[in-house]
C-alpha cells in the first residue's frame, strides 16, 4: 500500500518524524488545536475499517430514529429484515460514503486499522490517549485517517440526545509551548479479515498497555458477594441478578448467579440456588424456549423494550386519539440469546446439582425448540415470538451462546440431532460474522449493532465444540473469535478527569471489557461469562497471550465493587456523601471512558446493582483456584 503522512496546524508548526508528531505554537491561543493526516494513494472501496470497540467494517450499517430501548417496526422484521442500529452512532453510511469521528475515549486501545482485501495488506495506526490532559480525536473517510492533538469533531455522538455540535475544545498554549506524542504506523501482508485480527491481537498493546490490578479475590469479597445477592437479589422465590420485580433470564439476568453461588456458598445460599431453577423451569414457554421475563404475580413477557410505542399508545389514549402499534410485529418477542445462555448454563448446575426430572424436560425441550428453530431458518435470529418459536427478526449473532448449549445437551442426552446442528450452526455464523470481522445483535437494546457479547460467546461455543468433538477446526474457530472478541477489552489505564470517582478511587482500567458501538462504556467483565473458555483455549494452543487475556479482564472487576473498605459513591453525589453510597456488593456495568453520556459522566457509576456481579462470582468459582490465575 502506499500512503502519505501529513502534520498540520494552523496555531504554530507540525512535524511529524520518527514516529512522533511535533507541535510548538507561534503564539498564545485559548484553543489550539494540530493534526496528522495520512492519505492513502490506492484507497479501496470495499476495504474493511476497523477501530477496537467502536468500528467494525465501518459500522456501515443502516440507521433508525428511535428512542432508548430502540425496537424494530412492523416494516423492519422477518427472517431476512436488514440490520439496524440508532441513529448517529459513528459510521460510515451503507455505501461507504460519510466520516467517523470518535476519541480515544471510545476505543479499547487508540488505534485504526484497515484490511485491504484485494492486495492482502493490512495497516494498523496506533497513538496515545490524551494531550494536555484532553483526549486525541479521530476522523476516518474515503481515502484518509485523520488523528487530532486533542479531539476536534464536528458532531459528538450523545447516545439519547441528539449529536451535539462542536462540543469539543483545543488546549490553551502560550507562545512556544512545544507538545510531543507518538504515533506508530505498522503494515503487513494479510490473507484475510480473522489473519488481521491475529495481527491487532498481537499488537494491541504496543503503545498502551498498563500492568494489570491486583488480584483482589479475597474470602472477604466472596462473603460479601454472597450476602449481597441474599440480601438484595433474593425475592422469597428466586435468586435475580438484582433487585427488580421481575426474573430475567439469560443475558442480563438470572440462571447464571446461581450456578456459583451452589458452588461456593452456605446451605441457605444452596436452597436458595436450587429454588431458582425450580422457579426458571416452570416458566418454560409453549415454544421450548424459557420466558425472558417472568413477573412476580407470574406474568411473562419479554417485550419491555417497546418503550417507544408504549408511550405513543398511553398519550393517545389519553387525548381520546385512534391507538396504533408501530410494533405490533414484535408481539410476544423473546431474545433468542436469553435462552441460549439459560441452556448452557442449566448444565453447569446439572454439574453441581441433584437433577431434577423437571429440569431436564425444560433443557431438552429448549434444544429441541433451537433444533427446529435451525431446521426452519438456517440460524437462531434474534428474536422469535416466545410462544410459537416462529423467527420475528433474524440476520445476527444473537444465538451465539445456544450452540455451547446444544453442545451440553448433546453430551447430556446423546442425542445426534443436537451436535448436527450445533456444528452446522457453528459453520454458518463462522463464516458469516466471525470470519467478517463483525459479531451483531447480542444484548436485546442495541438493534444489530456491533457487539462483544456474542463475540465471547462464540469463543464459548467454539471451545465446547473442539471439547467434545477434538476436531482442530473448531479450536481455529475459537482462537478467531478470542481474537476478535479482544479487540473489546481495554489494554491500558486511562488516564480520567480529576475529581471522578474513578480518578479518586485510583480505578486501573486494564481488562474492562466493552459492550457496544451504541452503549459506548465499557464494564467490569464478560456479560455474563467468568472468560473461563479464553483459559481453556491457553490450555489448548499453549498461547500465553489468551491467559493474559482473561487474567486482565478477571482481575479488573474486583476494584468495582463497592464494600466497606472502599465505598463507590454515584454521580449524582460528591464523593464520600451518605446518599450517593452503593451498597456493598454493588457493581455498576458503567466504566465510562468515552462522553457517550455527556462530559461530565466519564470516570462515574450510577447506583444500581447489575449482571457484572454475576461475572465477578463466576470468577471466583471458574478460575481463581487455578495456579496460572494467581
Amino acid at each position: 500500500m502506499q500512503y502519505n503522512v501529513k502534520a498540520l496546524t494552523e496555531y504554530g508548526s507540525c512535524r511529524y518524524e520518527n514516529e512522533k508528531v511535533y507541535f510548538k505554537a507561534d503564539k498564545c491561543y485559548a484553543e489550539a488545536y494540530w493534526r496528522a493526516e495520512i492519505e492513502f494513494l490506492d484507497w479501496e472501496e470495499d476495504c474493511y475499517i476497523f477501530a477496537p470497540a467502536c468500528v467494525y467494517d465501518g459500522n456501515k450499517i443502516a440507521q433508525v430514529d428511535r428512542k432508548y430501548p430502540p425496537m424494530y417496526k412492523n416494516d423492519e422484521v422477518g427472517e431476512n429484515a436488514r440490520p439496524l442500529m440508532m441513529k448517529g452512532i459513528p459510521a460510515l453510511n451503507v455505501d461507504g460514503s460519510g466520516k467517523i469521528e470518535m476519541t480515544a475515549g471510545d476505543m479499547a486501545t487508540p488505534c485504526v486499522g484497515i484490511f485491504f482485501k484485494h492486495s492482502k495488506q493490512a495497516f494498523f495506526l496506533f497513538t496515545e490517549q490524551e494531550i494536555a490532559g484532553k483526549n486525541l480525536g479521530f476522523r476516518i473517510e474515503k481515502g484518509k485517517i485523520t488523528v487530532q492533538y486533542p479531539t476536534n469533531r464536528e458532531y459528538a455522538y450523545r447516545y439519547v440526545f441528539a449529536p451535539e455540535k462542536n462540543a469539543d475544545k483545543g488546549i490553551s498554549v502560550q507562545h512556544g509551548d512545544e507538545f510531543c506524542s507518538k504515533l506508530f504506523i505498522r503494515t503487513f501482508d494479510c490473507a484475510s479479515i480473522p489473519a488481521f485480527f491475529e495481527i491487532f491481537f498481537e499488537n494491541r498493546k504496543l503503545l498502551m498497555h498498563s500492568p494489570r490490578p491486583k488480584n483482589g479475590y479475597t474470602p472477604e469479597l466472596w462473603n460479601i458477594m454472597e450476602a449481597h445477592f441474599n440480601n438484595h437479589n433474593y425475592s422469597g422465590e428466586y435468586i435475580g441478578n438484582n433487585n427488580d420485580k421481575k426474573f430475567q433470564c439469560g443475558w442480563c439476568g438470572g440462571g447464571m448467579s446461581t450456578y456459583p453461588l451452589y458452588v461456593k456458598g452456605n446451605e441457605l445460599t444452596k436452597q436458595r440456588a436450587v429454588q431458582t431453577i425450580d422457579w426458571i423451569v416452570k416458566y418454560s414457554a409453549p415454544s421450548g424456549f424459557f420466558y425472558g421475563y417472568v413477573n412476580l404475580d407470574g406474568s411473562v413477557g419479554d417485550d419491555s423494550f417497546h418503550c417507544d410505542d408504549r408511550n405513543k399508545q398511553i398519550f393517545a389514549k389519553q387525548k381520546g386519539e385512534e391507538v396504533t402499534n408501530e410494533f405490533a410485529a414484535m408481539k410476544d418477542a423473546h431474545l433468542i440469546r436469553k435462552s441460549g445462555d439459560m441452556l448452557a448454563f442449566l448444565y453447569k448446575h446439572f454439574d453441581v446439582m441433584p437433577v431434577k426430572k423437571e429440569w431436564e424436560e425444560a433443557a431438552k425441550n429448549c434444544a429441541d425448540a433451537f433444533v427446529k428453530l435451525f431446521e426452519r431458518y438456517g440460524t437462531f435470529g434474534q428474536f422469535v415470538n416466545q410462544i410459537t418459536g416462529e423467527m420475528q427478526v433474524g440476520l445476527s449473532s444473537a444465538g451465539a451462546s445456544a450452540i455451547g448449549g446444544l453442545v451440553r445437551s448433546y453430551e447430556y442426552f446423546h442425542d445426534d440431532r443436537y451436535m448436527e446442528t450445533a456444528k452446522k450452526a457453528a459453520d454458518f455464523y463462522y463464516q458469516n460474522f466471525v470470519s467478517q470481522g463483525i459479531t451483531t445483535g447480542g444484548p436485546g437494546e442495541i438493534l444489530t449493532a456491533p457487539d462483544s457479547e456474542s463475540a465471547y460467546a462464540f469463543v464459548e461455543s467454539y471451545v465446547l465444540l473442539y471439547e467434545a468433538t477434538k476436531e482442530e477446526k473448531w479450536l481455529q474457530y475459537a482462537k478467531d473469535s478470542a481474537n476478535l472478541f479482544s479487540s473489546w477489552v481495554m489494554t491500558y489505564a486511562y488516564k480520567f478527569p480529576k475529581g471522578c470517582e474513578f480518578e479518586i478511587q485510583n480505578i486501573n482500567t486494564t481488562g474492562s471489557v466493552f459492550a457496544n458501538v451504541q452503549n459506548k462504556h465499557s464494564a467490569p467483565g464478560i456479560c455474563t461469562f467468568s472468560g473461563d473458555t479464553l483459559y481453556r483455549l491457553y490450555r489448548y494452543t499453549k498461547d500465553e497471550r489468551y491467559l493474559e487475556l482473561v487474567k486482565d479482564i478477571a482481575y479488573f472487576i474486583p476494584q468495582c465493587v463497592s464494600t466497606p473498605d472502599k465505598p463507590i459513591y454515584d454521580w449524582d453525589h460528591p464523593h464520600g456523601d451518605p446518599e450517593g453510597r452503593l451498597h456493598d456488593g454493588y457493581i455498576c456495568e458503567r466504566v465510562n471512558t468515552s462522553d457517550w453520556e455527556m462530559p461530565e459522566y466519564i470516570g462515574g457509576v450510577f447506583n444500581v446493582s447489575c449482571w457484572c456481579e454475576t461475572s465477578l462470582i463466576l470468577t471466583f468459582v471458574e478460575l481463581m483456584h487455578l495456579p496460572e490465575m494467581q
